[in-house]
């Protein structure tokens, strides 16, 4: 898997804004969500990729990944 992931230019990481913008009824487990969550943010540190966090409203966010792709790119 390492070299799997030594392929990736950029890894995109869209965490659990402090806020919660997904309302999660108590069916959907958002402990287990929230777990996970940080499980991904810790295991994605491990890596020497690129990452890039992205949060705000899906405009803010398709923005800020366009905007670091197209850096890239120059």
């Amino acid at each position: 898997m390492s070299a799997a992931i030594a392929e990736i230019d950029l890894l995109i990481f869209i965490p659990i804004e402090k806020v919660d913008l997904i309302v999660c009824q108590e069916s959907d487990l958002p402990n287990l969500r929230q777990e996970v969550n940080d499980i991904l943010e810790d295991w994605i540190g491990d890596f020497s990729n690129e990452i890039l966090e992205v949060a705000g409203t899906l405009e803010n966010r398709k923005k800020q990944i366009l905007d670091k792709i197209t850096s890239m790119e120059k």
